[in-house]
């Protein structure tokens, strides 16, 4: 007689643990927007979304602005399918949206027509909120010494002493273009002056 063991068990089987906020780091990002917005008064924003009648229940209008407020955080420009995808496999957006998957369309009704109106203002609140809860200082201006150039190139950067080799030419030429007008002006008794 053959002794067979048929083994029921697959390696795909659930594993602990079941809260997806145990798998992130506690400084990570997502925990961040989710306590600003949380802490925050949405109903005025949120006051476009139509009431559920028929259908399937529409997703929880709060967990869908933190999901968009922070996929457009995370990625600076995120696409609707990005925002869908995200949704569906990342464990931070997962842990926004209670590991529902909202699809594009749905995504982008929620931008267009609840958040469309008020957007402006949410930014407004949430920079207030950060202000308020950090102590920010709006009254004075750090510069850290960075020096910032639009389209930058290696071969486009201003130096200082460039700069003020530049300057100085430029005040003898100004300063000579200056004595030979001044001296074709002579006979009408006109004189520039260079301050």
């Amino acid at each position: 007689m053959i002794n067979q063991t048929n083994s029921y068990n697959t390696l795909n089987q659930g594993v602990l643990p079941f809260f997806i906020s145990d798998c992130l780091d506690i400084c990570d990002p997502v925990f961040t927007i989710d306590e600003l917005v949380g802490g925050m008064n949405l109903e005025k924003y949120l006051k476009n979304v139509p009431e559920h009648k028929l259908g399937r229940i529409r997703y929880n209008p709060v967990k869908m602005l933190k999901t968009v407020l922070f996929g457009f955080m995370s990625e600076g420009y995120i696409s609707l399918r990005g925002l869908q995808e995200n949704c569906k496999v990342n464990i931070r957006f997962m842990y926004l949206i209670d590991r529902e998957t909202p699809s594009y369309r749905t995504f982008s009704y929620f931008i267009n027509d609840v958040l469309k109106d008020s957007i402006e203002d949410i930014f407004n609140d949430i920079n207030q909120e950060i202000f308020s809860r950090h102590k920010v200082d709006l009254n004075h201006l750090y510069i850290d010494g960075s020096k910032f150039e639009a389209n930058a190139n290696k071969y486009t950067w201003v130096w200082k002493k460039a700069t003020e080799k530049s300057r100085y030419r430029l005040f003898e030429k100004i300063t000579e273009l200056l004595q030979e007008i001044n001296s074709d002006l002579q006979w009408s008794g006109i004189k520039i002056f260079f301050l």
